[in-house]
C-alpha cells in the first residue's frame, strides 16, 4: 500500500536550507526520504529564528511559501516583499532568493515545491538540485 499520512513523530530535519546551529530548520513531510511516491510535489516546513535567515540560493522548480507564524521579509531577485501569516509567495524556478525573520518570534513557512530529480537536470552546475550561495548548510561536510 502507497503511503498517504506523515505524523509528526515521522517528520525529518535536514532538507537543504538548514543550518548546522538549527537556527534555520527545514522540515521534509511529503518527500521521497519519507517514504512518499510523489510524482510532481514535495511539501516541507521551514522554521526560522529570529535574526536569521535561509541561505541565498535557487532550484530548477516553481516553489510556494505560506507563512503560518512570525513576521519576515522574501528576498527575490534582489528585491524585499514583508511576509506575515497568511501571505503567500510564489518563488519561480532559478530566481535567487532567501527567507529573513525581522519578527520576534518563530517564521514558520509551508512550503510546496515541484520535485527536483538530479538525472533529469544534467545541466545544473551543482550535485544537489538546489545551488546554495551562503549560510552552514546541514546536509554538507
Amino acid at each position: 500500500m502507497e503511503r498517504v499520512v506523515i505524523y509528526p513523530e515521522e517528520i525529518l530535519e535536514g532538507a537543504p536550507m538548514q543550518q548546522r546551529d538549527r537556527s534555520v530548520r527545514d522540515l521534509k513531510l511529503i518527500y521521497p526520504e519519507t517514504g512518499f511516491r510523489a510524482m510532481t510535489l514535495c511539501l516541507g516546513v521551514v522554521e526560522i529564528e529570529p535574526g536569521h535567515h535561509s541561505p541565498l540560493h535557487r532550484h530548477n522548480c516553481e516553489e510556494v511559501y505560506y507563512v503560518v507564524q512570525g513576521m519576515g521579509e522574501l528576498e527575490s531577485d534582489g528585491v524585499r516583499y514583508p511576509l506575515r501569516p497568511g501571505c503567500a509567495a510564489l518563488n519561480r524556478p532559478n530566481v535567487l532568493h532567501r527567507v529573513f525573520n525581522t519578527g520576534s518570534e518563530t517564521l514558520r513557512l509551508v512550503v510546496v515545491a515541484g520535485i527536483m530529480l538530479v538525472p533529469l537536470l544534467p545541466q545544473w552546475p551543482t550535485p544537489s538540485p538546489y545551488e546554495v550561495f551562503e549560510g552552514d548548510t546541514a546536509g554538507t561536510d
